[in-house]
């Protein structure tokens, strides 16, 4: 599974590319809006490594198993 892929069943999985952003700003208190997410899927090829944490602790309560080395291999090597 590439990154982008991983975002991807990130996206489905939380609502939305809106209803990702907002539950990542609440969450960090910085805004994060569905342009970000937008750009980090089509143009960034994947997430800001400093978020992977975040999303994989996302995941894990909605009973995905998608972790950091999905989602920023380059960052967080598979392990």
């Amino acid at each position: 599974m590439t990154p982008v892929e991983a975002l991807q069943c990130v996206i489905e999985a939380s609502g939305g590319q809106t209803a990702l952003a907002k539950a990542l700003a609440s969450r960090t208190g910085r805004p994060v809006r569905q342009q970000h997410v937008w750009n980090w899927l089509n143009r960034d090829g994947g997430i800001p490594p400093a978020y992977a944490p975040l999303i994989e602790a996302m995941c894990k309560e909605r009973g995905l198993n998608i972790d950091c080395s999905l989602l920023c291999p380059g960052f967080y090597p598979p392990g």
